[in-house]
């Protein structure tokens, strides 16, 4: 038997030993303290890097504040707590806390200069998600041919999203949108700082998807984010119906949750627990950027009509089946009909110029055209005035489930340009590599074309052009025209503005 004091003398000794092997890694100095890291062979990973100040207390519903800095090493080896949200399967088991404005971020080579940035925003319908999505993948092949990836959290459901007659009076402006400040508050952090872990910051490309990709709308437009990013991808993020509401909306919105939660002044609303402020948001989210004159000045898609978006190159694009998000969002016929003003019955001749279709299936072809498609091929024919921009259209479908799935669904682009290949087959992982060449070109140079890719055309001002990605690859000026063009001409009637005139 081992003595006592052995035992004892062995313990202490491993106590001792622990902080030291915890102590290995890469650091880093920012401009608030030295970070250390998880070494990932050449490369590294660092996370929960505070990148301004917790939204808690008194800053609640306030726009981001700066972080404090600290003095000794930090420790970055784990993720932050993601930030208050209902329970969901993507955040299964991760600890929550309203202090969350943390970023990730993953370097191929901890010892490289001027790599190419992504700085990848989450989506999740603005209620749910967090950075930990892409980052959690350490390495992914973007990664891997040579970028650095950044990737943010922020306030996602009403603790990111609320406005409200008295914190408009404290601000002394329009407010609501504290999800977007603290994204702008995450690019300026990454822009002062990212060149210490390997990347440029005047090389960096702002990307999400679903929501993520709404983010990136919003922060083209939003004119303070002005300067801190080169160019600009977005995957199924919409951007001409339902991308913002008046703040007259939001404030009505803000008003009535008050009234659920059973208070009406700052001080009560700051002092709900987060079980409270969760529980007084029953049914689908509907969360999303307010028009509130200071951070957003006008509706996305009016800027972007009027040519006031941030000039860099964009890339949008969406899937053929988007509509499988709408189970989660609640927009069914009633709801197209009462919000939007949508005739599905008129609208049917138009598709069903190719024969008959059941009920589903047409509303799913109207959901997927209304929000997504339209926006995608419109929006890059808007920026396309400023700056180069493409346009693609997912319609890739695995062979194992052709013939029982209608389409691509949401997002479903994405696996195959950021996770690993490992798991694919042949023919999955060429396509795969195809996206992963078109991106990283695009990344690293503003122009997704290259040598043995398919040639990608740029919209033309005004008139998309679009990538059709299915079984095969190809571009065209004509894709879905007649459909697509009368959701241009609904969103010119409230706009004022044309596409494909």
């Amino acid at each position: 038997m081992v003595p006592y004091r052995r035992i004892a003398a062995l313990l202490a000794a491993l106590s001792l030993a622990a902080p030291a092997l915890a102590a290995t890694g890469p650091v880093v100095a920012t401009d608030l303290g030295r970070v250390r890291g998880v070494s990932l062979g050449k490369g590294a990973a660092f996370r929960g890097i505070p990148f301004a100040a917790p939204p808690v207390g008194a800053l609640r519903w306030r726009e981001a504040r700066p972080a404090k800095p600290w003095a000794r090493v930090r420790p970055a080896t784990a993720f932050g707590p993601v930030c208050i949200q209902p329970a969901s399967p993507s955040t299964a088991g991760m600890p929550q806390s309203e202090d969350c404005l943390t970023l990730n971020i993953v370097t191929p080579d901890i010892t490289a200069r001027g790599l190419p940035v992504l700085f990848q925003v989450h989506g999740g319908a603005f209620f749910v998600g967090s950075g930990r999505y892409i980052a959690d993948k350490d390495l992914s092949p973007i990664v891997r041919r040579g970028v650095v990836l950044v990737s943010p959290n922020y306030r996602v459901g009403r603790m990111g999203f609320f406005a409200h007659p008295a914190l408009n009076a404290e601000a002394g402006h329009g407010t609501g949108n504290f999800w977007l400040s603290d994204l702008i508050a995450a690019l300026d952090w990454t822009r002062r700082n990212i060149a210490h872990f390997g990347g440029d910051p005047g090389r960096m490309t702002i990307s999400g998807c679903s929501a993520g990709g709404s983010a990136i709308n919003a922060l083209m437009a939003a004119p303070v984010s002005r300067g801190l990013f080169a160019r600009a991808a977005v995957h199924s993020g919409g951007g001409f119906f339902n991308a913002t509401r008046p703040i007259e909306t939001a404030l009505k919105q803000g008003v009535a949750f008050a009234k659920r939660a059973g208070v009406d002044d700052l001080a009560g609303l700051r002092a709900l627990t987060p079980a409270q402020v969760l529980a007084a948001d029953p049914g689908p989210p509907d969360y999303g950027a307010i028009v509130d004159g200071h951070l957003l000045t006008r509706p996305i898609s009016r800027t972007f009509a009027a040519g006031g978006q941030a000039p860099v190159p964009m890339i949008a694009g969406s899937t053929s089946n988007e509509a499988s998000v709408f189970g989660l969002m609640g927009f069914d016929a009633a709801v197209l009909r009462e919000r939007f003003g949508i005739d599905m019955a008129a609208l049917r001749p138009l598709y069903e110029r190719d024969g008959a279709l059941n009920d589903a299936e047409y509303l799913r072809r109207v959901q997927t055209d209304f929000i997504f498609t339209s926006a995608a091929q419109g929006m890059a024919a808007l920026a396309a005035r400023a700056a180069p921009a493409w346009a693609y259209h997912f319609d890739h479908v695995p062979a194992a489930q052709r013939g029982t799935a209608p389409g691509a669904p949401h997002c479903a682009d994405m696996p195959y340009i950021f996770e690993p290949n490992d798991h694919r087959d042949e023919a999955e992982r060429r396509l795969a590599g195809v996206l992963q060449s078109y991106w990283y070109n695009f990344i690293a140079t503003g122009d997704p074309n290259g040598p043995g890719l398919v040639r990608w055309p740029g919209s033309r001002p005004g008139r998309p052009t679009t990538l059709l990605i299915g079984e095969t690859m190809r571009a065209s000026d004509d894709f879905q025209r007649d459909r697509l063009d009368h959701w241009f001409a609904k969103w010119q009637v409230e706009s004022g503005a044309a596409i494909r005139p």
